[in-house]
């Protein structure tokens, strides 16, 4: 799912969010905002917000059929022959995403 962009046309009544930070942090969140050609304000809301979105992502509830559900269940109590030697080659050989 990806995150929507918040922007103030989204919600008529604003509200303050205040946080303290220190000269160090302050200074890099500003320079990266700079980057990105937004403001400092609209660039830690705009992060805040999608990193809180992808955070509850995974909270949400899960609704499956019954067959899906079955099918779940029968995978997990007789798993395919292949699928042991699949993980096997998954956790002792490199893959595109080691780098």
């Amino acid at each position: 799912m990806m995150a929507r962009s918040l922007k103030k046309a989204d919600s008529p009544q604003e509200s303050r969010l205040s946080i303290r930070v220190d000269s160090v942090r302050k200074a890099v969140i500003s320079r990266a905002a700079r980057q990105h050609g937004e403001t400092l304000s609209d660039f830690v809301l705009e992060n805040a917000y999608q990193l809180a979105t992808e955070l509850l992502v995974d909270e949400g509830p899960i609704s499956l059929t019954r067959k899906q559900l079955a099918h779940i269940f029968e995978t997990l109590d007789k798993p395919p022959p292949t699928s042991v030697e699949a993980v096997r080659k998954l956790l002792t050989e490199r893959s595109i995403l080691d780098g």
